[in-house]
């Protein structure tokens, strides 16, 4: 969406749905956190480039950590 009643708002990947800043958060695409061997595969996951990152509704994120941590 375009014009200044959307410049500071972000659509979420998952839903689609368009949110206020301070409601999205950004996402690692892979999981930073899950299944680690070691602090040099930790780093690597977690500094990714912005191809690697996605924009999630509070919700969205909340809904798609939990099925990453428990299945």
């Amino acid at each position: 969406m375009t014009g200044k009643r959307h410049k500071y708002e972000y659509q979420c990947a998952e839903c689609g749905e368009w949110f206020k800043q301070k409601e999205v958060q950004v996402d690692h695409i892979i999981p930073a956190g899950t299944s680690l061997k070691g602090w040099d595969e930790f780093i690597d996951k977690l500094f990714v480039g912005e191809d690697s990152m996605q924009i999630l509704c509070k919700p969205c994120h909340k809904i798609k950590t939990k099925k990453e941590r428990y299945g």
